[in-house]
């Protein structure tokens, strides 16, 4: 097939592999920029799309059971949103705090701080203690830190240096664990919080020695700034869960989705590329794991196969319950449980606190989340086990045994990949690699972030490249 409109013959013919939000929006971005011309394929290799985002139908209305909010901040999926005729859906959280458990106690969650990190002991020390709290005042006193624009380093090592281990055992790690299930030693700086690697990056390039309390104050000052100009919800929610979303962009894009159909190999075909057990396609989209879209790129683009294989992946369990009543539930939208917390859950979601919506639906609906990097073995637990975990763990939040009405355990193994030291530099160069190959193009949450919509993104952005390249906008 040539670079030219060569459509005039037959429809274009392109696979997606992989029925995850990146795939379901590559699909729907496709059809926006080809219309009917387009043969579209969705291959996914369980029984349902999806992947990460799972919506679960209690007796009082659907609850998500994965991922169940995003960031205000990107209106790029609030404009997904809207443009799939789900603007209606859209729901904001109650705007409760969330909170720690510290010593026994609930406290908030200090709001001055990046990712946990802040930029004074004070603001900070009902959460590490006072003798924790002095040590982060003190590094004003002690020497400069330095920093090679470009390097990265775990953000973990980077604060204790500068701030002490409790700042990241009660602060860091538990605000990552929340969205990586891995601790603040296992991420790195440039991928995790890619602002504080921009403002590292600049104080560094000046050559002269800095306090890592100056570059949070700067960033929460720039984050200060930014909400009272451009006002947004921190947060957002669907009325009925992701699945409304999911099932509005694969209807839209007119896909037709190849159930329980795990892709065993790709390769230049004849005239395109050739997929087992699928057949000949004119582009290919790889919005899978990181591991799978290794190994289907070991033989054309073994750079990336090489990059991709070397991205870890942390995996978690969630036990969603609905209880007939709320009582003792604490009036906050949840609390992340650091390592030295008294719990095996590593964090809770008082659903019905944070959520009006779900509110109103009566009684309560709390989920309990476990599992890290390095505590796998949460998901080998039998479904009673991990109950009865969830239930001890909440009886130390309200002061008594609660029975839940129904609950419903999702186990996610291998759900979030691990941005490491030097992640950014593998997904970059796995990106570079397959953008040199015409026709193929990579999406999912291994590249640029492992949010929804940044995952979304990224599905989006692989349906322009792969109609750019392939000349037929």
């Amino acid at each position: 097939m040539t670079g030219t409109k060569a459509t005039a013959t037959r429809p274009v013919r392109v696979a997606v592999v992989g029925g995850g939000i990146a795939g379901v929006s590559a699909a729907w971005k496709l059809r926006q920029l080809l219309g009917d011309r387009a043969h579209i394929l969705i291959a996914e290799a369980y029984d349902r799309v999806g992947g990460k985002l799972k919506t679960v139908n209690f007796a009082n209305g659907p609850v998500d059971m994965g991922a169940e909010a995003f960031m205000g901040v990107r209106q790029d999926f609030v404009e997904l949103v809207k443009a799939a005729g789900l603007e209606n859906e859209l729901r904001t959280p109650s705007g409760l705090p969330s909170g720690f458990f510290v010593d026994g106690q609930l406290v908030d969650i200090p709001k001055a701080t990046v990712m946990g990190i802040p930029a004074d002991g004070g603001s900070v020390e009902h959460v590490v203690g006072s003798e924790a709290a002095a040590r982060i005042d003190a590094e004003r006193s002690g020497q400069p830190m330095t920093w090679k624009p470009g390097q990265d380093a775990s953000v973990g090592q980077l604060v204790e240096a500068r701030y002490g281990a409790a700042a990241v055992k009660r602060l860091v790690s538990p605000m990552l664990g929340g969205v990586y299930s891995s601790s603040a030693y296992d991420l790195g700086v440039r991928a995790t919080i890619p602002q504080l690697a921009a403002e590292l990056d600049r104080r560094g390039g000046q050559g002269e020695g800095f306090f890592l309390s100056d570059v949070i104050s700067s960033l929460l000052e720039k984050r200060a700034a930014h909400q009272s100009s451009a006002p947004a919800p921190v947060f957002y929610g669907l009325e009925r869960g992701y699945r409304s979303l999911v099932a509005a962009l694969l209807e839209q894009s007119g896909a037709e989705v190849l159930y329980n159909t795990g892709v065993e190999s790709i390769g230049r075909g004849h005239d395109g590329w050739y997929i087992e057990p699928i057949g000949s396609v004119d582009a290919v989209i790889l919005a899978t794991p990181a591991p799978t879209a290794s190994v289907l790129l070991q033989d054309m683009a073994p750079t990336a196969s090489e990059a991709l294989d070397s991205i870890q992946l942390a995996s978690s369990v969630v036990v969603g319950m609905r209880f007939a009543s709320n009582h003792g539930i604490p009036e906050r939208s949840g609390v992340l449980l650091g390592e030295d917390a008294p719990t095996e859950a590593k964090a809770f979601t008082f659903s019905s606190k944070k959520w009006p919506h779900i509110a109103q639906r009566g009684g309560a609906f709390v989920r309990a989340s476990f599992g890290t990097l390095h505590e796998p073995w949460y998901l080998e637990a039998d479904d009673l086990a991990l109950l009865a975990y969830a239930l001890e763990d909440l009886q130390k939040f309200t002061g008594e045994s609660k029975k839940p009405e129904e609950f419903f355990v999702q186990r996610w193994w291998g759900g979030i990949p691990c941005y490491g030291v030097g992640h950014q530099q593998l997904s970059e160069a796995a990106y570079r690699d397959v953008r040199d190959i015409r026709g193929l193009a990579l999406a999912g949450s291994m590249l640029n972030g492992v949010g929804v919509p940044a995952s979304a993104a990224t599905g989006i952005a692989a349906a322009e490249e792969i109609v750019e390249e392939m000349g037929w906008a």
